[in-house]
């Protein structure tokens, strides 16, 4: 007799005249594999056939000892790390399983939900899925139906059963409870159906240069900019700098087939000496050693020792041998750029600089862009530059520059942008800020001021002289934020007379019949009798389109006082117009415009003086009812 005969206690001939597969028990570590040979064996498809768990032996051994078999209570030691870690145990499961043959027509009374499992990388945590059903019921036999399922499917992946599965039980008996109440399961479920215990890889040692991590070469759209190549690596107080990164021995894990998962012992390659100043500080851990900084600056390393620096010197900032530097305004870093040849640019052509302090003993390029707390110019600026700064201080300007203190030897057709800018002399261009002072002004000048234009010697002629309060930033700003709101409510306003002339003709429409409701009201209570709900309603519905039309009245009030408000601000925010002046001390010449802009309502009122006018100080002067008037007095005023 074969193996499955002795198994089912029948005879090959027997067994051949059957007509029927009999379902047969069988003892095996691998059933899947004997579950093919089943099929075979009995001309069936491996798909016909499946099975049923009656029971699971675990055993266990190392090198010295034979593989043991666990009762109940040695299976906690499954919960110790410990165990499990240890190298030399190896498991091993034997199932004792009931080998059926599928009947297609047999429609179960117990719906069951589809059950699938997944696992991470290295299986040391199996991942089981109930997806929702609202066709599956409860039953007294749902719980264990579900996990028989869960178990089956463990065998087939190889998973080993019973070890670390308590969260299966836990998560399967609250979701058959809510099943039990609810009906259906609305929701797909997943839950671990078994945890191994997970490796922690070993890591090899590193070191990491983080200053030089803080410097970008991608524009915004992630192409590279290779003007960028972090030139100056600035640094902040308190900030890691450099990072060593100790190599560190990981822990083994074991996966849910019981299969040990080793781990490789670390590298260690970047171990070598950091030599660093007094202005770094070196603070060491279990896992790292880091480098500080003392204080703001830049990274400098020379002959093998790194320093935190505060000032340097080079020859140029270019595409070819700096590249852009981008330091932060707040890094406490300051470049002196000592290229002085008047042939020769310090700064490039399309270089760009950020940093606390620049000093350019030289020109600056075309498109270029500087960007610091204070900045000096030696040289001259190309037409097409741009500088940002709390205080500039150039020789000759012909781009643009933008500052709160803007000193300007001489200013050949650029731009000014300030709150208080101090020329020497003036060839054409433009200044906008709150206080101007020219020393000598040419011809071509746009001068635009809010408080104060002061000239000491006015040489040429087609200036424009403009007063004009919104072109400081905080009172544009305000000027914009009151025009808006202004804008909003006359376009709110303009619905208003349509909707409250409809509501009062409605009502209108249906006061008589109000007043007749309410009239038979107190006739009906007069004779004792209970006027009718609906006699009730009509008024309330009359009152209503009443308290609406007031409530819109009122509303539509509201804004047009908050319009007379906002304007009035406007015209407050002009009276700056009226303070500003315009001082020339020494005669005017013709063909110059003086220019005091309005705001509300938009209006310029304009002043041409004469050949040697000897006006020292001009203002306007408010006259009332829309009048202003151009002052001019050849005395000045106190300060």
């Amino acid at each position: 007799m074969g193996l499955f005969d002795k198994l089912t206690g029948v005879s090959e001939v027997e067994q051949s005249e059957k007509n029927e597969f009999k379902s047969i028990i069988i003892d095996a570590t691998n059933v899947m594999k004997e579950l093919k040979s089943i099929a075979v064996a009995n001309h069936l498809k491996q798909t016909d056939l499946a099975f049923k768990l009656l029971k699971t032996t675990t055993s266990y051994g190392d090198e010295k000892s034979d593989n043991h078999d666990m009762n109940e209570e040695e299976k906690n030691l499954f919960l110790d790390d410990n165990f499990l870690l240890n190298p030399n145990i190896k498991f091993k499961q034997h199932y004792r399983v009931e080998i059926y043959k599928i009947d297609k027509n047999n429609t179960l009374d117990i719906h069951m939900p589809d059950i699938t499992l997944s696992g991470n990388k290295n299986l040391t945590k199996i991942i089981a899925t109930i997806a929702k059903s609202h066709e599956i019921k409860y039953t007294s036999k749902l719980e264990k139906m579900m996990i028989d399922d869960i178990q089956v499917k463990k065998i087939k992946a190889g998973v080993l059963l019973d070890i670390r599965d308590q969260n299966m039980y836990k998560e399967i008996k609250r979701i058959v409870a809510s099943i039990r109440v609810n009906g259906i399961l609305d929701q797909t479920q997943s839950f671990v159906a078994c945890q191994g215990v997970d490796e922690v890889a070993s890591v090899n040692d590193d070191l990491i240069l983080h200053y030089k991590k803080k410097t970008s070469s991608k524009s915004a759209d992630g192409k590279v900019d290779y003007s960028k190549r972090g030139f100056v690596s600035a640094v902040e107080k308190d900030e890691c700098i450099i990072e060593y990164i100790k190599p560190q021995v990981g822990t083994p894990g074991r996966n849910c087939r019981g299969a040990f998962i080793p781990i490789k012992e670390p590298k260690k390659t970047n171990d070598i000496p950091i030599g660093i100043s007094a202005n770094i500080t070196k603070k060491e851990n279990e896992t790292s050693v880091k480098y500080i900084a003392n204080s703001g600056g830049y990274v400098n390393f020379d002959k093998g020792i790194y320093d935190i620096q505060e000032q340097m010197e080079i020859n140029e900032i270019s595409f070819r041998s700096t590249g852009s530097i981008e330091a932060n305004m707040d890094s406490n870093i300051k470049i002196n750029i000592k290229e002085k040849d008047i042939l020769k640019d310090a700064i490039g052509a399309g270089m760009s600089v950020e940093t606390s302090e620049l000093n350019v003993q030289g020109n600056v390029g075309s498109g270029a862009k500087i960007k610091a707390k204070i900045v000096e110019i030696g040289g001259q600026t190309h037409q097409s530059s741009y500088i940002e700064s709390d205080k500039i201080t150039i020789a000759v300007h012909r781009g643009e520059a933008n500052g709160r203190e803007v000193i300007i030897d001489r200013l050949e057709g650029g731009r000014v942008v300030g709150d208080t800018v101090h020329v020497k002399q003036m060839i054409g261009g433009e200044i906008i800020a709150k206080i101007i002072k020219i020393e000598n002004l040419m011809s071509n000048a746009k001068i635009i001021a809010s408080e104060l234009i002061e000239i000491q010697e006015l040489k040429g002629a087609n200036n424009k002289f403009i007063i004009d309060p919104s072109v400081t930033k905080e009172f544009n700003e305000q000027i914009l934020s009151i025009n808006k709101k202004i804008e909003r409510l006359e376009e709110d306003l303009k619905a208003f007379p349509r909707q409250l002339s409809s509501k009062k003709d409605m009502i209108e429409k249906n006061k008589p019949m109000a007043e007749m409701v309410k009239n038979k009201i107190l006739e009906l209570k007069k004779s004792g009798v209970e006027p009718a709900v609906s006699l009730f309603a009509k008024i309330k519905d009359f009152q209503e389109k009443v308290i609406e039309y007031n409530a819109l009245l009122q509303t539509y009030k509201d804004k047009k006082e908050e319009l007379v408000e906002l304007k009035k601000e406007l015209v407050l925010v002009q009276t700056k117009v009226f303070s500003a002046k315009i001082i020339n001390h020494s005669s005017w010449k013709e063909f110059n415009e003086i220019r005091f802009k309005l705001i509300f309502p938009p209006q310029d009122i304009t002043y041409n003086p004469k050949e040697r006018e000897t006006a020292r100080e001009i203002t306007l002067k408010d006259l009332g009812d829309g009048e202003y008037r151009v002052i001019r007095s050849t005395e000045y005023s106190p300060s």
